[in-house]
């Protein structure tokens, strides 16, 4: 027997007579093999999925008969299929929420219709927590679509194919051919100044996003009847409703509809490139360029992620022929509790086999992270721009991430049906379940540490550069070997020079001419040739230093290191071009850079314990002994490789040269690295790495905690 006849819950609605409307549409779907129907309401273009089994149980309902007496004889002829009373019940109510049934008698609005109730209270609740959910219906555009059909059936067609993939291979290239300008453009996209260029380019992609979803469902015989306005993270933009969609048959048709917005997205995007990539600073370059990134980035943050519900969620899902595919997740998931944890004896898998289950289990984990990492997104980018709406939303997303699921498990553990007859394991379990993560979190002490940027350079070392340009011909020692003072290192030539020493030589012999010639004729002439004869001598004297430069010598005994040596072989060096450095046997000492949030942790310990790990070494790990944090700011790094400009992760002024000057100050951490350490690797002199400080273990609500406080303090100054 298929629940309870005795059941409160199934006493309310038994009585009621009910079927579905006439004006309900019904289509066959097959997913994985697996026979669905959807039905459709032909006066509001609603649909709803259900299996065959509910479809069954739905087809029995005649208004001559009570729902319990369509449910025995679905019993009597389907005993296997037919749906539970709470699985009716909940069948009964989603229909109704969609106006797909007609009654004759009254409905009980106590219970079935309390559903109702209670579903609008949760979608009104999703809404307000939801930053891009809120939806206003404006317009019926399908009488205008129907009017542009057939331009609609030239646009997609094979051709309106080669146009798109042709226009979007020439956008690709721009952008690769101009990539170097695109990190400079967006520094300046959210300036006040181009926000309304940034607004405009986000509406009018959104607007033709939607147009193609409706152009693409009405190619494939569907009907579009609304259009509006959504807020987006409080920002009004267009959508439409291509819900009908669901009720084509083919799945392929499905999957063009849910990704006809992002097609129209890249197709210009990549015109958009292709503008931006031809014009100069002004109006047109910038809108073009906002256009290009945003219908680029929104696509794929967005659209193109299965794991929020937007375009590629509904592709996934008929991809995978797995309708429904975010509530069965869940589903499936509750699935595994009821049967594993909570004994429920008739617990209902959701999936139809195990690889449909694997799935639909994996996507619930993945949507969640994914969907709480955008929510952290949206609500420090907003923050950031007004602080006091951010942190409302922070609360509101928190509270619906504790309060709301906490009253949602004590209602179900309290009230339902499905755990009657084990309610109190359920109730132990999840209690118990609760504990353990409340001491995981809060109680049990885990590792902590910070880490901080860290360049690593030996305490005694010369630098090797070249005093004299020239050609690079002949590196006569490679990086790592070992080298004495005095021994050549590097030969270079300059063939500007040697014919600049010619010229001076030539200049001498002519000058002694002239100055044989005057001892003879006039001794006036002597004397300025004299003078001529100083000059030139000097001159040779400074070329001759200069050719001597061009031998490039060890200042000191060591380990030559020069890791690009190699690379700058046979090419013009300027004076000063430093080809490496000759380290001195000796300790290497260590400098990392530390915020001020995390120096106030560090300056309470008086027993640093720290490591380091190098980059392109990270398997071999360093000790640091006597660790020293420097009391006061700095603002200057202790080398150009720990920032921006040389690839670290410091951020610096764009005006300083030097890439050494931070935009924010910082505190200085100095070590010294033994190199006598047997794992240590040849060459270490000048290389960036992650420093690792320990620090007291601590739970990890109190390290989420610091860690949530310290960037607040940081961003917004609080």
């Amino acid at each position: 027997m298929k629940g309870s006849l005795f059941s409160d819950s199934w006493y309310k609605v038994a009585n009621i007579k009910v079927s579905l409307l006439d004006a309900v549409d019904v289509q066959k779907q097959f997913y994985r093999g697996e026979l669905w129907y959807v039905l459709k309401d032909r006066f509001n273009n609603s649909h709803f999925k259900v299996t065959a089994e509910a479809y069954t149980f739905i087809a029995m309902l005649k208004t001559d008969k009570t729902i319990n007496e369509v449910w025995e004889e679905c019993i009597a002829s389907y005993d296997e299929g037919t749906p539970t009373q709470d699985e009716v019940i909940s069948l009964l109510s989603q229909l109704h929420m969609n106006n797909l049934l007609n009654y004759k008698n009254q409905p009980n609005n106590e219970f079935i219709f309390e559903r109702q109730s209670e579903k609008k209270k949760k979608e009104f609740k999703n809404k307000i927590i939801s930053l891009m959910s809120i939806k206003i219906p404006l317009w019926n555009p399908d009488r205008f679509l129907n009017i542009v059909a057939p331009l609609v059936s030239g646009i997609v067609s094979y051709k309106g194919l080669m146009v798109w993939l042709f226009v979007v291979i020439a956008g690709a290239k721009a952008i690769i051919d101009n990539s170097h300008q695109i990190y400079d453009n967006t520094q300046g996209m959210l300036a006040p100044s181009r926000l309304v260029y940034l607004y405009i380019a986000l509406a009018l992609l959104k607007l033709l996003h939607e147009t193609g979803h409706a152009i693409m469902t009405k190619r494939f015989g569907g009907a579009v009847h609304t259009v509006g306005v959504m807020f987006l993270v409080f920002t009004p933009l267009p959508y439409m409703d291509a819900t009908s969609s669901w009720f084509f048959q083919s799945r392929w048709q499905r999957m063009l509809v849910g990704s006809a917005g992002m097609l129209v997205d890249f197709f210009f995007a990549a015109i958009a490139a292709l503008i931006w990539s031809q014009t100069g600073d002004g109006l047109l370059h910038t809108l073009a360029f906002n256009v290009m990134v945003v219908a680029s980035i929104s696509s794929f943050v967005f659209n193109a992620n299965p794991l929020i519900r937007f375009d590629a969620y509904y592709i996934l899902s008929d991809f995978l022929e797995i309708p429904n595919l975010a509530q069965r997740s869940r589903q499936q998931w509750l699935y595994w509790i009821e049967k594993y944890l909570f004994s429920v004896e008739h617990s209902i898998s959701p999936s139809l086999s195990h690889k449909e289950a694997f799935w639909l289990s994996f996507y619930a984990v993945a949507s969640l992270i994914y969907r709480s990492f955008i929510a952290v997104v949206i609500i420090q980018f907003i923050a950031d721009k007004f602080f006091g709406i951010g942190l409302l939303l922070a609360l509101v997303s928190i509270a619906a991430a504790t309060i709301l699921p906490a009253k949602s498990l004590i209602t179900y553990l309290a009230k339902n049906p499905t755990l009657e007859r084990s309610r109190k394991r359920a109730v132990t379990v999840s209690a118990l379940a609760l504990l353990a993560v409340t001491i995981l979190v809060a109680l049990i002490p885990f590792p902590c540490a910070i880490k901080a940027p860290v360049v690593v350079e030996a305490k005694e070392y010369s630098k090797v550069y070249a005093t004299t340009e020239g050609v690079l011909n002949k590196l006569l020692l490679k990086s790592g070997d070992a080298v004495s003072k005095g021994d050549v290192i590097a030969q270079l030539s300059n063939v500007d020079l040697e014919t600049e020493m010619a010229t001076v030589k030539a200049g001498l012999h002519q000058n002694m001419a002239l100055k044989q010639r005057a001892m003879l004729e006039t001794h006036d002439d002597l004397k300025p040739l004299a003078v001529q004869e100083k000059m030139l001598h000097d001159q040779l004297s400074h070329l001759e230093q200069k050719k001597a430069g061009l031998t490039i010598i060890a200042e000191s005994t060591g380990i030559f290191v020069a890791p690009d040596a190699e690379s700058i072989k046979g090419r013009w060096l300027k004076r000063q071009t430093r080809l490496g450095s000759v380290i001195s046997a000796g300790n290497f000492k260590s400098s990392a850079i530390v915020s001020q949030e995390q120096a106030f942790d560090l300056f309470k310990e008086k027993n640093l314990s720290a490591s380091v790990k190098l980059y392109g070494s990270s398997a071999v790990k360093l000790k640091v002994h006597d660790i020293l944090v420097i009391p006061y700011q700095k603002e200057e790094l202790p080398s150009a490789a720990l920032g921006w400009s040389g690839g670290g992760d410091v951020s610096v002024s764009s005006s300083d040269k030097s890439g050494k000057k931070t935009v924010e100050p910082f505190f200085e951490v100095i070590g010294t690295i033994e190199s006598g350490t047997s794992a240590m690797p040849n060459l270490l002199h000048g290389r960036s790495g992650i420093m690792r400080m320990k620090l007291p273990p601590e739970p990890l609500f109190f390290q989420l905690y610091r860690l949530v406080k310290q960037t607040i303090q940081k961003k917004y100054k609080v």
